[in-house]
């Protein structure tokens, strides 16, 4: 019985496959992006080439600071859940309780947004009510903005929404790692810490860094449970959405949409690239370290 690779035009086939489908899936965003370097905007009967509303997208103080605020979310989200789902994993494959670890960090993606996101602005409500009620007992005011709609009420929601995701990321890479290396490493006189940084980190951080770009794009996609935490300033996702269902998408807009689009698929890309160029390298390695142990 021959293996997959047998036929080379099976091979291509896959690959062409492969393509289709990732073309398919990105047909949208190309299409914004064919949009945004037309000078006569979206639904123009005549198109001309145009790099203007790139440059226009400074100018548009809206923008900048709903993507302003939405950097700041996703700078604190990735600094946050990352290290959580990192030790979650870790938890995981040390914990006797694997199929509970998994389900209760797993459960929020079972839960729709709109309704996680209502129930989490319910608890926050609340939750301010109590600590002004508290406040006016003890005769202060301090506890009357704790709670209140903001960053920190879209920030738990952000993190509920994108720890699952990187949990998932880090943990099948974390599936290559032989424990007996940490162990070694600990029988050799490291401390626990020096053992994570120089032996397993740098065999995992491939997945390190893919949950980093997830963390960010997820928070940057991120649209019903933001909106309804994040009180009264503008992200990036509230001001396209709110432009389209209203009065449709500026010309800025759509460069904006394109301009995060292209970083994002030139992040995901290298973190990609350099995966491959790694797992090849480290094949070469392994091919050169067992040659002398089968030519003995």
């Amino acid at each position: 019985m021959g293996d997959d690779y047998s036929s080379v035009w099976s091979y291509r086939l896959k690959w062409l496959y492969t393509l289709l489908v990732v073309f398919t899936l990105m047909l949208p965003v190309f299409y914004v992006i064919y949009v945004s370097f037309n000078q006569n905007g979206f639904g123009a009967a005549e198109y001309v080439f145009t790099f203007e509303w790139y440059g226009e997208i400074f100018s548009d103080l809206l923008l900048l600071g709903a993507l302003g605020n939405t950097f700041i979310l996703a700078g604190i989200t990735l600094a946050v859940a990352v290290p959580m789902g990192l030790i979650a994993a870790k938890f995981y494959k040390a914990t006797e309780a694997k199929l509970l670890t998994v389900s209760l960090l797993l459960s929020p993606l079972f839960v729709p947004a709109d309704i996680l996101g209502s129930a989490l602005l319910v608890f926050f409500k609340n939750l301010n009510i109590a600590c002004a009620t508290i406040g006016e007992w003890l005769g202060v005011s301090w506890f009357d903005t704790w709670f209140e709609l903001g960053y920190f009420s879209a920030l738990v929601g952000l993190i509920i929404y994108t720890l699952p995701y990187i949990f998932v990321v880090i943990l099948i890479t974390m599936g290559r790692y032989n424990e007996q290396q940490t162990e070694a490493a600990r029988s050799c006189g490291a401390t626990a810490w020096q053992a994570f940084v120089q032996v397993e980190f740098p065999q995992i951080r491939a997945g390190v860094f893919s949950a980093c770009a997830f963390a960010v794009i997820l928070t940057f996609n991120e649209y019903t449970r933001t909106s309804l935490l994040k009180g009264g300033y503008d992200t990036i996702t509230s001001v396209l959405i709110s432009q389209m269902l209203n009065e449709g998408m500026s010309e800025q807009s759509y460069a904006m949409s394109s301009l995060i689009s292209f970083i994002a698929i030139a992040l995901i890309g290298s973190i990609i690239l350099y995966t491959l160029v790694q797992s090849e390298r480290l094949e070469r390695e392994a091919r050169a370290k067992a040659e002398p142990v089968m030519s003995g």
